[in-house]
């Protein structure tokens, strides 16, 4: 069953603004601002300077573009003239990787082990969790 929920602001502007600070993300700030159909400038300003505040306009067609990215149902095209641009996939084909972490679960450390989406930015850091804690 797929997830309708859009991330509430406050989440979505730490998962964006990891994802943004990641240089290994796939995908460049301004072809992700393509494909949100949002100015890239704009985005910057919200997720990363935080200078502007986040409409809901903003915050669901973010919430739809990084969803999209990490489910693997966008790619990144290249044209001869080597520039780049964004399209939907007819079939998914999420990136996958082995993950091993550490969470805290009731005051205690676990480590947490499995395979999760490459470009997943939605769990909770270690840091975060012990701030929330």
């Amino acid at each position: 069953m797929e997830n309708k929920r859009v991330y509430p602001k406050s989440e979505l502007k730490r998962i964006i603004k990891r994802f943004f600070q990641d240089k290994n993300r796939g995908i460049s700030i301004a072809l992700f601002a393509e494909l949100s159909g949002v100015s890239h400038l704009y985005l910057r300003d919200i997720f990363l300077y935080e200078t502007e505040p986040l409409s809901e306009t903003v915050q669901r067609r973010v919430d739809k573009a990084y969803k999209a990215w990490v489910k693997g149902e966008v790619a990144i095209m290249q044209n001869r003239d080597t520039s780049k641009f964004v399209q939907y996939r007819k079939e998914a084909k999420p990136v996958m990787q082995r993950s091993t972490g550490l969470e805290l679960v009731n005051g205690q450390f676990k480590v947490s082990v499995g395979v999760k989406p490459k470009y997943d930015y939605s769990v909770l850091t270690l840091d975060e969790q012990l701030k929330r804690g």
